[in-house]
């Protein structure tokens, strides 16, 4: 005879339903947890983030080189754009590209004082303004005289120079270029006699040129010529503006010879009574030069 064998249990076994259920409440909790973490971890990086942008003005220098301006701005978000203007001129921009570092080193200096205002925009979109004044002479010529009878001739201009012309009144240009250093050029050139104009023109390296004229008055002192002949002093003495007088002194014994602006004179001297003479003889022309000669016979 079978036998059913009855354990007790009225409990029925749990369906897959109510499994699958309970595994979804659960994963569906776990997502909200991770998500929850994530988007804190997100919002923690943010805030951190923003508390560490830098909010301070960019960093600008000026130099100068020779006649050029040179900017370097620099900030830690980067350089998003320079713009640069001279016064009151337009401004020139120069793209940063989010460098940390832009130099701009080509900027020209224009002639005389002038104000260069800058403007730095950031990588945040902070605008960082600054200015700074330069000084420029340009291109330069001196004049100086020398001993009476040489003019020296100075150009000079920081950006560099092409040449110099020169000439006297109508006479031909001379030409003189450089040596060595561009930024300087220097001649002399010897007066002619009388009322005279120099004319100097210079050309920098830009083709830029200035011109100076001068009038400048040729004093040469007199030519003095002695010779000892057959027991006379010969005495021969030129000048081309013409000559005042001529003092002659023979060891202790001075003459003044008046000569009245003429430009040649010539006369003899008798130094027989004279015992190893000792000779000095200055020439003074109308305008005021002078030359000596001395001497022992």
């Amino acid at each position: 005879m079978n036998q059913i064998l009855y354990t007790g249990n009225t409990k029925k076994p749990a369906s897959i339903k109510s499994i699958i259920k309970f595994f979804s409440f659960c994963a569906l909790l776990l997502g909200i947890v991770f998500i929850g973490k994530g988007s804190y971890a997100l919002y923690s990086n943010y805030t951190a983030n923003k508390l560490a942008i830098d909010t301070s003005p960019a960093s600008i220098q000026f130099d100068q080189e020779s006649n050029n301006a040179i900017i370097t701005a620099s900030h830690s978000s980067g350089i998003s754009k320079i713009k640069y203007h001279w016064n009151e001129d337009e401004d020139m921009i120069v793209q940063g590209d989010l460098q940390k570092t832009v130099i701009i080193d080509n900027i020209n200096i224009p002639t005389n004082v002038n104000s260069l205002i800058v403007t730095i925009i950031d990588g945040n979109g902070k605008e960082t303004i600054a200015s700074h004044e330069y000084s420029y002479a340009g291109i330069a010529i001196e004049l100086a005289v020398v001993d009476n009878a040489y003019i020296k001739i100075t150009a000079s201009d920081l950006s560099g120079l092409s040449y110099i012309t020169y000439k006297w009144n109508s006479d031909e240009e001379v030409k003189a270029f450089p040596d060595g250093d561009n930024k300087v050029i220097e001649q002399t050139t010897e007066i002619p006699s009388g009322l005279n104009t120099l004319t100097v023109t210079a050309v920098n390296i830009n083709n830029e040129t200035i011109t100076k004229t001068q009038d400048v008055k040729g004093v040469h002192p007199p030519q003095i010529q002695v010779y000892h002949q057959q027991g006379y002093l010969v005495v021969m003495v030129n000048d081309e503006e013409g000559i005042d007088k001529i003092i002659q002194k023979v060891n202790d014994e001075e003459k003044v010879i008046e000569v009245n602006g003429e430009k040649t004179k010539a006369y003899k001297y008798n130094i027989t009574a004279f015992e190893n003479p000792i000779v000095s003889i200055t020439a003074v022309d109308v305008e005021g030069a002078e030359s000596v000669f001395k001497g022992k016979l």
